[in-house]
Parts: structure tokens; C-alpha cells; sequence
């Protein structure tokens, strides 16, 4: 006896049915978050890990278009004495912004930290400007170019880790992962 195949037909074009649908809503999830691409999200700083890195909550936001200097790297200044970089450029940020404050932030990228890629305002000011016009960071140009001009002005200024010797954050992480 032959089994009957007409059960089968529906159960294919349902299955068909029901891919298309979860297609369509996906792709319609994608454009609802185009769409809000450029909408800026109210957070509450919890903390500030180092200059270009913070939190909110659960959070973790990584400063679109920065490099700052890493909390264990030194710097140099015009008498060619050491010091704490990393640590004074996190003191600036916490000085521009505080735990506690709100800000206003766009989320343009995830890194592969996992880490919001955020560009961030207090009170109406870019807070990775501020940043890099005080010259506690740098233009990151390997991801972006915003900041290039307001690095070119601290560097002239000599504010900053500008006001001696350095090494570019990027290179200083990677000579201590060679270590």
C-alpha cells in the first residue's frame, strides 16, 4: 500500500511560509535600526576604566575616534622624567564627567571586545573632542577622522601628553603583548 503524499505539499509551503515571514521581520528589525542609527541614548555613567573606555550600568563603551594612553603607560615630559599618562588622562575625563552624570550617546559600532563603539556628549560638548583638544588623546585615524584637526592644535599647544616624548598608545599596547 502506498502511502498518500497530499499531507506533504502544505507541510512544505508552511515551512516555506514561515521562513519568508521571519525574513521579513528581520529585515524590517534592521531597518527599524537604521533608522535609529543616529538617535542619541540617554546613560548614566557608573564608571571610567581609562580615558577612552567607560560604563553604564552593564555597559561597556569604548570612545568612537580616540586613543588614549593605557593606565600603566608612561609618558615623558620636557625634562625627560616620567610619568603617570594613563592615569592623569583618566583623571581628565573624570573631571569633564563624573559617575553619576548623564550623558547623551550614539552607538555606531560594537568592537570585537564586545564594547559599544559610542560617540558621547555632556552637556552638549563631544567628550572625545575634549579629550583630544586637552591632548589626554589622540586621533585614532586607523578608525575615523574626527579628531585630527583638535590633535594637530594640542600637539602645536603642547598640551597634554604633548608636552614631552610618548609612544602612540596603539604601539605601546603592542609592545607589551610582545613582552
Amino acid at each position: 500500500m502506498h502511502k498518500s503524499r497530499k499531507c506533504r505539499f502544505p507541510k512544505i509551503a508552511l515551512a516555506w511560509l514561515i521562513l519568508g515571514m521571519v525574513a521579513l521581520s528581520s529585515t524590517q528589525t534592521l531597518a527599524a535600526n537604521d533608522q535609529n542609527a543616529n538617535a542619541l541614548e540617554k546613560l548614566t555613567v557608573t564608571s571610567i576604566w581609562d580615558a577612552d573606555s567607560l560604563r553604564a550600568g552593564a555597559l561597556r563603551l569604548r570612545l568612537h575616534g580616540i586613543d588614549a594612553p593605557e593606565l600603566k603607560q608612561p609618558c615623558f615630559n620636557k625634562a625627560n622624567q616620567p610619568y603617570d599618562c594613563g592615569k592623569m588622562a583618566r583623571d581628565f575625563l573624570r573631571s569633564v564627567i563624573e559617575t553619576g552624570a548623564q550623558i547623551e550617546c550614539q552607538h555606531l559600532d560594537t568592537d570585537r571586545y564586545r564594547r559599544l563603539i559610542v560617540r558621547c556628549f555632556h552637556h552638549g560638548q563631544d567628550i572625545a573632542a575634549q579629550l583630544v583638544r586637552a591632548g589626554w588623546a589622540l586621533a585614532y585615524r586607523r578608525y575615523a577622522k574626527d579628531y585630527i584637526v583638535a590633535e594637530k592644535q594640542a600637539a602645536e599647544a603642547g598640551h597634554g601628553i604633548w608636552q614631552g616624548n610618548f609612544t602612540r598608545p596603539e604601539i605601546w599596547r603592542r609592545q607589551q603583548r610582545q613582552k
